[in-house]
């Protein structure tokens, strides 16, 4: 197979894990309905995915190192493939554990693709072209991303309760309840069949099996442990907190649209309209990479963390529709902190990659952990200012712009942005 070739191989993986991964903020306001849960339960549907992939992150490097990267993708494809056919007999059992199981599985099987695609997009041709194949492969994952909001929106969010504008806790009808589960079957049976066979497609293509990185240059001195790296300890900690802060607002972004004191529409529209959200992060990648090749990474880092900062303290302060757009825009933002962060935590490891990479995977934890925190709090304070510790998560990405990256291993180049060749990005 081609570097081309393969390449667009991965761009249909990286579009895969975007989209599951955003399609369980749709599920968050449907099983709410379903199983009138409170919003602290609701959001154990991140929690059970994020935390799952912190389980996995350890266990991923190790099938990567026994069975190679392209091997270790086919697997991961097949435990999400799995994962989605579970929601079946979880829609059967109707119980909200069961779902939570599937939720996992999936979790699970993007926690070993994540380890293994994203090191591979660098092997893939010369370092030269990395930059190019990273902005599109991103980009592609962003647009999985945007996509799963009107996917959920048209296809799970299609009951009667779901076209109601949100007021407080809604009970469905035995009818309507039915009807809730129906909903996802159709959904989730149509995306295990095409990971199923994805995987098939990928495991009999000619995709070259790599089994190791790339070592860093001879003139470089090499890192003998990840925990000793500064910018790798202190981008865990950061992407721990940006990955919370991300999937926080995407969590909560349909209950908040629907609030009466911001637009007060229904759930189904609310989903609709979140896609501009994780939509931005599509636009931004794009653009990002243009602005990377003029600007340092750190400064850049610096100036969108206080962006996205600053709209979510407008929308926690603000109503209506200034508010609402100030949340949406934050994904405009999100676009470039990832692919920044993990560029200059793990870049120039060598031999340490697989277990770097595995490391930022595990910090995706964030991702289920803030998000648990806040629906705790916003089942005292409701959702309109529940939003408001976010701001410090994107402080702590402006501290890791200004200070915590200092020390990291970037070669040298002649254009800032022209290192992203060692961009290897685990979690967006």
């Amino acid at each position: 197979m081609s570097e081309a070739a393969a390449l667009r191989a991965l761009l249909a993986l990286f579009f895969l894990w975007g989209f599951l991964t955003c399609l369980n903020d749709i599920l968050v306001p449907h099983l709410r309905s379903l199983f009138a849960l409170s919003y602290t339960r609701a959001v154990l549907i991140p929690v059970t995915f994020f935390t799952t992939c912190f389980v996995f992150a350890p266990i991923s490097g190790i099938v990567i190192e026994r069975l190679g990267y392209r091997r270790a993708m086919v697997a991961g494809l097949l435990t999400m493939g799995v994962g989605a056919l579970a929601f079946l007999p979880a829609a059967q059992t109707n119980r909200f554990a069961c779902f939570l199981i599937a939720i996992g599985m999936i979790g699970a099987g993007i926690t070993v693709l994540q380890a293994a695609a994203t090191p591979y997009v660098s092997f893939l041709g010369p370092p030269e072209t990395a930059p190019s194949r990273f902005s599109l492969v991103l980009a592609f994952n962003s647009l999985g991303t945007m996509v799963a909001p009107l996917f959920g929106g048209w296809f799970i969010l299609r009951t009667p309760a779901d076209f109601l504008p949100l007021t407080g806790q809604n009970t469905l009808s035995l009818a309507n309840r039915a009807l809730s589960i129906n909903m996802l079957r159709g959904p989730y049976l149509f995306l295990g069949c095409t990971l199923v066979l994805l995987a098939a497609a990928l495991a009999l293509s000619g995709l070259p099996q790599m089994r190791t990185a790339p070592a860093p240059p001879p003139s470089q001195v090499p890192v003998k442990s990840v925990f000793r790296h500064g910018p790798l300890v202190f981008g865990a900690i950061t992407a721990f907190l940006y990955a919370g802060a991300e999937v926080g607002i995407g969590s909560f972004l349909v209950n908040y649209l629907s609030q009466p004191g911001i637009l007060g529409v229904n759930r189904h529209d609310a989903a609709l309209l979140a896609t501009f959200y994780w939509g931005g992060a599509v636009v931004g990648r794009f653009f990002g990479w243009r602005l990377l090749q003029s600007w340092r990474a750190e400064t850049t880092l610096a100036a969108v963390s206080t962006a996205a900062g600053l709209l979510v303290g407008i929308s926690v302060t603000g109503h209506g529709i200034v508010a609402a757009v100030a949340l949406l825009s934050v994904g405009l933002c999100n676009a470039m902190i990832v692919p920044i962060v993990v560029m200059l935590a793990i870049s120039g490891l060598g031999p340490l990659t697989t277990r770097a990479t595995s490391m930022m995977v595990a910090a995706n934890i964030g991702a289920g952990l803030v998000p648990l925190g806040i629906g705790m709090l916003a089942d005292r304070v409701g959702v309109h200012h529940v939003l408001a510790p976010i701001v410090i998560c994107y402080a702590a990405v402006l501290y890791y712009a200004l200070r915590g990256s200092r020390g990291n291993l970037l070669p040298p180049h002649k254009k800032d942005g022209a290192a992203i060749a060692d961009i290897a990005s685990p979690l967006w």
